[in-house]
């Protein structure tokens, strides 16, 4: 049996177990729904706070009518709209906080943006695409797929419309119309459902697509997503992470270039280590623009306020390191953790209600954590890879996924055995791209990094992390 046909057959399986707990079906991301028109539809969330129960209701109603439905957050969207808003109107999307772009945009034929800002706009208007979202949004365009924004959450929510002076109305104006001439088509919120799946029932169309034969050409700008960006075109790669890009897409035997930093989640979880320690974290993450740093609770609030303004994100563990504590538990600490500055949460699952077959207990444990982070912190599952089955690991990530979470990750460090390339490769090959794939333990040079990047991860938690960018070997034992 493939490993295709393994996931299968174990998604099969927890499905039927966790339908016969409560004896109903349970609708998910891996059952068929109702029929749906053809086509994918990838909705945009930004910073527009505006009419923001109407955005949800029609995201939902889109869920319903397109056969794939992403919905991808900004910072900002997670802050005034929420994950938990947004899943439970739409139980069957992809809801997604970061992603490599072009894994994002496969089998998407439509864009909405149901949340359109000025901010955004005027992004996509002066070519400036700066950030996660936008770049998705640009890119759509530049693809010729068919692109459609509300225009009601232009102005927050704090400002009276009304009263908009003249001069920046007519900016505004013209923002517009610069935007629909580069191809955003513009509907009212009330209608997106109908603009949208009607769109989805169509083939995408436009100008400007890409030639598969035609391969990289670092001269004339076109792409056919071979992979070798990182080798053919450094500087537009460089341009692209400096100005916000979450992920780079690379393919087997490409060069890792420094900005490897981004996908590190500079660790420190050992129980002696001291404040003077944690400061040095904080300040090596500032220099080297890491993900975040990655602490146990009680050194939160501090690395908060050393890298407060920075980019770099505060990353807490919960039910760490054994994962058997209970969902209340775990929840408290995710509130208590979120409240002292954490913006990402790294709890472990219940490795023995794993193993025990107990998927119900499992699910709800992983679901606690994410309803307690509200939308204000991403969640990552510790699998804790090395105590489990090959079959295990993969039903671990299908509950994962199932509960919300954000990103499955495979261990903490605290337990012989690390990440591995053919656990993170399992591990992809379960999650599918819109969930995130950290890779943690034993990550101690720059190939072994590079090498889980290829296989999948799109975040590593490693205490060598500057060894790992400065291309050296890291001495010592460590995360």
């Amino acid at each position: 049996m493939d490993q295709k046909d393994l996931v299968a057959r174990i998604t099969a399986e927890v499905l039927s177990r966790l339908q016969g707990d409560t004896g109903a079906p349970k609708q998910s991301s891996f059952t068929a729904g109702a029929p749906r028109a053809p086509g994918g539809v990838l909705v945009l969330l930004t910073g527009g706070n505006r009419q923001v129960d109407q955005v949800v209701h029609q995201i939902g109603k889109i869920s319903e009518c397109a056969m794939v439905t992403k919905v991808a957050f900004s910072s900002t969207a997670q802050s005034c709209i929420g994950l938990p808003a947004v899943r439970r109107a739409a139980p069957n999307a992809q809801l997604l906080t970061a992603g490599n772009i072009w894994q994002v945009l496969e089998n998407v034929d439509t864009i909405c943006l149901p949340s359109l800002s000025i901010h955004m706009l005027s992004k996509l208007v002066h070519l400036q695409p700066d950030a996660w979202i936008p770049i998705l949004a640009f890119t759509g365009l530049m693809k010729g797929l068919r692109v459609i924004g509300c225009t009601e959450s232009l102005l927050p929510a704090e400002i009276d419309a009304d009263r908009v002076p003249g001069p920046i109305r007519l900016r505004i104006d013209g923002l517009l119309q610069g935007a629909k001439e580069m191809g955003l088509e513009v509907c009212p919120i009330a209608q997106l459902t109908n603009c949208v799946c009607s769109a989805a029932a169509s083939p995408a169309g436009g100008a400007l697509k890409s030639k598969a034969s035609a391969g990289c050409d670092a001269h004339s700008g076109e792409c056919s997503a071979c992979g070798l960006c990182v080798t053919h075109r450094p500087t537009d790669v460089e341009k692209m992470v400096s100005t916000g890009a979450g992920r780079v897409a690379s393919t087997v035997g490409a060069p890792v270039a420094a900005e490897l930093a981004r996908y590190i989640d500079h660790t420190l979880l050992k129980p002696e280590a001291t404040e003077d320690q944690f400061r040095k974290l904080c300040e090596e993450a500032r220099q080297h623009s890491f993900a975040s740093v990655c602490v146990n609770p009680s050194w939160v609030a501090l690395c908060a306020g050393l890298l407060k303004g920075s980019p770099v994100k505060v990353c807490t563990v919960i039910g760490f390191p054994l994962g058997a504590t209970t969902p209340t538990t775990k929840a408290i600490e995710t509130r208590d953790a979120i409240a002292n500055g954490a913006g990402e949460i790294d709890m472990v699952i219940n490795v023995g209600a794993l193993k025990s077959g107990n998927d119900a207990l499992v699910k709800e444990d992983i679901e606690a954590v994410v309803a307690a982070a509200r939308g204000r912190a991403i969640v990552k599952v510790i699998l804790e890879t090395a105590l489990l089955t090959k079959e295990e690991k993969i039903k671990a990530c299908l509950l994962s996924k199932m509960a919300g979470a954000d990103f499955v990750k495979t261990s903490t460090g605290f337990v012989p055995g690390g990440a591995t390339v053919e656990d993170i490769a399992l591990m992809r090959e379960t999650v599918g791209p819109d969930m995130g794939v950290k890779a943690s333990g034993g990550i101690r040079d720059t190939k072994t990094a590079a090498d889980m990047v290829a296989a999948g991860a799109t975040r590593l938690g490693a205490s060598a992390s500057v060894a790992i960018v400065s291309g050296q070997a890291a001495s010592g034992k460590g995360y």
